[in-house]
């Protein structure tokens, strides 16, 4: 994968319905492995299909990386909403699609605070969807 464009946090509040670049992932054991390590998460199941909180956090440090526009800003996570449609197995691909949806400027004592909704869809590699997220990322200057 490229290097994303990044985006200086001046220009975010302008920047709604920009489409980010279409991102796909390999569902192999390595990842999913790899995640539910992460998240502490051992059940059996795992071992054929991926834990359905995998799928919002495919493609999310791609985003966080073209919203940090430089070392002077600082990207937080402040919200997700999800809505699962069907199960991701073991040797899917997926697609995610996503979108700047809106984005608020704040500007306080100087600093400058953008909150950032971010629409993503997920497809699997029969284009069926998968699952639909809205994650809301706070994005200010240090």
């Amino acid at each position: 994968m490229g290097v994303m464009e990044r985006i200086p946090i001046l220009e975010l509040k302008n920047k709604t319905g920009y489409e980010l670049p279409i991102l796909t992932f390999e569902i192999d054991r390595t990842l999913i492995s790899r995640f539910t390590a992460a998240v502490g998460d051992g059940s059996p199941r795992w071992q054929t299909e991926a834990p359905p909180s995998l799928i919002p956090a495919l493609g999310f440090d791609r985003v966080y990386e073209l919203l940090a526009s430089s070392d002077e800003v600082a990207v937080l996570h402040g919200a997700t909403e999800v809505e699962f449609f069907q199960s991701v197995a073991l040797g899917d691909t997926v697609t995610m699609k996503a979108r700047i949806a809106s984005a608020r400027e704040r500007v306080s004592g100087g600093k400058t605070t953008v909150f950032v909704n971010v629409d993503a869809s997920y497809s699997n590699q029969l284009n069926e969807p998968v699952a639909v997220c809205r994650q809301t990322a706070i994005v200010t200057s240090k």
